[in-house]
Parts: C-alpha cells; structure tokens; sequence
C-alpha cells in the first residue's frame, strides 16, 4: 500500500486485494458453484441464496443477489442514475449448505462412497453428506445458461454428414471480380 503512496498515486484507484497465506488457505471445500447456502453472517443473515462464483485462493465466494455494494459508473441504459448494484465476495465461513430434505443450514460430513460409472467401474468419491445422518447432499449439474433446451439438437446426425463443399481445380475457390479487389496494386511482378 505505501509503494503507492510514496509513487504519489492515490491508494484508491490500486485496492489492496484480500491475500491469503497458503498455510491460512481452506483445504477441504464443501461448497461448489450452483450450490444453495444460506448466509449466517453480515448484512444478509438468515437468507438463502446460490453460490455464483467460488475463488478457492482467497477463501471468498459470491453469492448471487447477496451482499450488493453501490458502484458507480457512466450513466447508461441499465443505469440511468449512473449507480449499478453489484455482489461482493464474502468468507467461506460466512455461508452453510442447506439439508436437502429440511431446506436448513446444517453442518457437513465428507464420506467416501463406493460409486458406479458408465462404463461399467466402480471408483470411489468423495460425497458430502448432512452431519450424523446418511442424506447424502448432491454436487448441481452444470448448467448452460446460453444454450437453450431445444437448440441442443437441431441438426440431426445426417445432415451433419452431408457433403456441402466439394472443392475442385476447374473454378477458383473465391469469384474472380473479388479476387481483383483483393489483389495488391502496388505489388512488383
């Protein structure tokens, strides 16, 4: 903080970001994006919201529509007051996964199953579990926010085989009149 100060700068444009010692770092994570938690300190206490982003090397995660600052910038459409409201990060010991049956904040055990796989193989994962029961609390799947359902398969599989170019020696590949534009005029030969 002081080299910039000593520089002259003002320390607000060069926030100082939140490090965290290795040693300090959390080892064993229990939350996943698109997990539901609910948030058991600040200013959000007592609410229930989805992890948005995780940052494993500072232990913070975003939860979203939780923990909104004022920011301000350029007035623009989605802002016509010039201020936007904007999620900030908070400590991974600020949030619990919620009982998937009871919908409350619950501690979590860390057991490793037996699983079965495609193929056929059986491999053991680690699972999380709600603390002194076998309710086993499930990672979310992957969601795909810009791919809707229906676009997923739009071209069957044989039109994706058919053959649309077949390229050949007798006509050049792009029209000559724009093969004219492109060409250089100022080249030598």
């Amino acid at each position: 903080m002081h080299r910039f100060k000593s520089q002259g700068m003002s320390t607000r444009l060069f926030k100082r970001s939140p490090w965290v010692a290795p040693k300090d770092r959390v080892q064993t994570w229990n939350v996943v994006t698109g997990d539901k938690v609910a948030i058991i300190a600040g200013k959000d206490k007592d609410t229930i919201g989805e992890i948005k982003s995780v940052d494993r090397k500072r232990n913070l995660v975003v939860v979203d529509g939780k923990k909104l600052a004022k920011k301000h910038v350029p007035k623009q459409p989605s802002a016509p007051d010039g201020i936007m409201r904007q999620e900030q990060a908070m400590h991974i010991s600020n949030v619990m996964l919620l009982d998937p049956e009871t919908q409350r904040a619950t501690k979590i055990d860390r057991r490793r199953v037996e699983k079965d796989t495609k193929d056929g193989r059986k491999v053991m994962k680690w699972t999380r579990f709600v603390h002194g029961t076998d309710v086993e609390i499930p990672k979310p799947g992957k969601r795909y926010d810009d791919v809707r359902s229906d676009e997923f398969k739009s071209t069957s599989a044989n039109e994706a085989l058919k053959v649309t170019f077949e390229p050949s020696l007798a006509s050049p590949p792009l029209p000559s009149d724009l093969l004219k534009e492109l060409a250089n005029p100022y080249r030598r030969f």
